[in-house]
């Protein structure tokens, strides 16, 4: 989904993205989305480590969701796993493991905050 190092997705992955955004907006579910990495030989660069990549990655997700009109009260939580979470923990170097999973929290409707009892 995302090239070695990148934040942004390869265009491809944008495309899917976007064309998620209409469906997402259509359910009564808000959305969880976290941000993975694959592991590395090399030692992160200072300040930009697999943490802050995963979270970057899941936050240009989100960007391009609301750019599509997922209103941003939708998103239930924007987080990052960095490597600790492979999707092929065989190999968890290979580039599939460098994604992110977009979640549709099924939760209790919200309550009305005039609501009373």
């Amino acid at each position: 989904m995302f090239p070695e190092g990148s934040k942004e997705p390869y265009p491809r992955t944008r495309e899917i993205i976007q064309k998620l955004a209409g469906p997402l907006k259509a359910v009564p579910y808000r959305v969880s989305i976290t941000g993975h990495t694959a592991a590395t030989r090399t030692a992160p660069q200072p300040g930009n480590g697999p943490w802050n990549l995963s979270v970057d990655r899941a936050n240009s997700v989100r960007r391009i969701l609301e750019e599509e009109g997922l209103p941003s009260n939708n998103v239930y939580e924007v987080a990052g796993k960095a490597d600790t979470d492979p999707l092929f923990p065989d190999d968890p170097y290979i580039a599939a493991n460098r994604r992110v999973t977009i979640t549709l929290m099924r939760e209790a409707p919200p309550v009305p905050p005039d609501l009373k009892p």
